[in-house]
Parts: structure tokens; C-alpha cells; sequence
């Protein structure tokens, strides 16, 4: 076996230890924003952000925050404080920016 043949080998093995696991996460994935799960109040990530389903202040919630990713007309969508999860539009929580006007 040359040298070009052994590079290519393990490059070709390489690839494909790392093309498996990728596409067994992808896979797990929900595949629209609707099917991801809703934020738990009580978990430690909506804890450690004082996360709260609905806002108690006034005039400040998730779909009126800059990190807001969901359409300002739904009841809930993403955010990148919680990845791969859903947040509720009347939300709130201690990260929250006001969107530019």
C-alpha cells in the first residue's frame, strides 16, 4: 500500500466517524419550531435566567425582546437563550432587550 492510498484510507475512515454520530444529532432534532418542547419554568437553565412563562412586568415580555426569534403574532417560539425550545410570547425573562424601534 503507498503512502497516497494510506492518507486517503484514513481520511476516508476519519469522514466517517465523524458523519455518523452528526447525522444520529441532526436526526434527533425537531424539524419545525412548533414541535420544540415549551421552556420548563423550573428548570436550572429558566432558573439560572429568572425565566418566567408570563411576564409580570409591564410592557416588557418575550415577543417584544430583541432575542425573540418567533413570529411577533405566535403564542410561542425560539430563543437562543434556550436552544432547541420554545418560549412563551408573554414571557420574561432577566436577559431581556427591548427591540430597536
Amino acid at each position: 500500500m503507498t503512502d497516497k492510498q494510506r492518507r486517503q484510507l484514513i481520511t476516508f475512515f476519519g469522514a466517517g466517524t465523524v458523519a455518523i454520530p452528526l447525522s444520529a444529532l441532526v436526526s434527533t432534532l425537531p424539524a419545525h419550531a412548533e414541535e420544540a418542547p415549551m421552556v420548563d419554568e423550573l428548570s436550572m437553565g429558566a432558573r439560572n435566567w429568572e425565566y418566567m412563562a408570563v411576564s409580570d412586568k409591564l410592557e416588557k415580555n418575550c415577543s417584544k425582546c430583541a432575542l425573540y426569534q418567533g413570529d411577533v403574532h405566535e403564542d410561542a417560539g425560539p430563543c437562543p437563550l434556550f436552544p432547541h425550545m420554545r418560549v412563551s410570547a408573554d414571557g420574561w425573562c432577566n436577559a431581556f432587550s427591548p427591540t430597536p424601534s
